[in-house]
């Protein structure tokens, strides 16, 4: 039987007891499977995470291909693919009362063009960019009528490759950098929508990981 070989994640690799320490920035090009990989950075190590907790009261008259702007996601860090979305309808501001849309596809992804994801771009190359995508953390979930309870995310890109939104992202997107404000918009594409109910609320909860 032949003996068995202890592999590493990135995470775990940058923890190997002695070879490396906390705060000691990149590790040099080359000495490790994933090249030039830094030991801050929340992509492959546990950061700080926040909950954010985003509510929209609907209009009554959202079409498909409309956009919600969530949250606001900072420089150089990262949107968990793990999150949920609930809706249930609103009179006078009472959520009890059943009913969103007759039918509510949605999905989940950012607008940043600056970023890139740790699978698709490992050494995190400056000039490698995976560009906006609107299924970056989920593609589209069904908040239907009755659908109070949380759905979570699913499908999303950042699944397979966990995304960093870009050191230079900032918004409104192709505005002048110098008077924009950093950070990139995480949003709610709407991909089909019938009958939506005034005043119905949607509820997204997220999980940020920040430096």
């Amino acid at each position: 039987m032949a003996t068995p070989i202890t592999r590493y994640a990135q995470i775990a690799f940058e923890q190997i007891p002695f070879a490396n320490f906390p705060g000691g920035g990149p590790i040099s090009q080359g000495s490790t499977p994933f090249g030039n990989v830094g030991f801050n950075d929340p992509g492959i190590e546990i950061g700080n995470v926040r909950e954010v907790t985003a509510i929209y009261q609907m209009y009554g008259n959202e079409a498909s291909s409309d956009i919600i702007n969530l949250y606001l996601a900072q420089p150089g860090t990262m949107v968990s693919v793990v999150g949920t979305v609930c809706g249930s309808g609103a009179t006078g501001g009472n959520p009890t009362v059943s009913g969103v849309a007759a039918s509510l596809l949605l999905s989940v992804g950012d607008d940043d063009v600056t970023g890139s994801g740790l699978v698709s771009n490992p050494t995190q190359v400056s000039t490698f960019t995976d560009g906006a995508s609107a299924v970056r953390y989920s593609a589209p979930v069904d908040i239907s009528t009755g659908k109070t309870n949380p759905v979570s995310f699913a499908g999303g890109s950042a699944q397979i490759n966990p995304y960093q939104i870009g050191a230079t992202a900032y918004e409104p997107q192709g505005g002048n950098p110098l008077t924009g404000v950093a950070g990139a918009w995480v949003q709610a594409y709407l991909n089909k929508v019938a009958t939506p109910t005034a005043g119905a609320v949607l509820v997204f909860r997220l999980k940020v990981i920040k430096h």
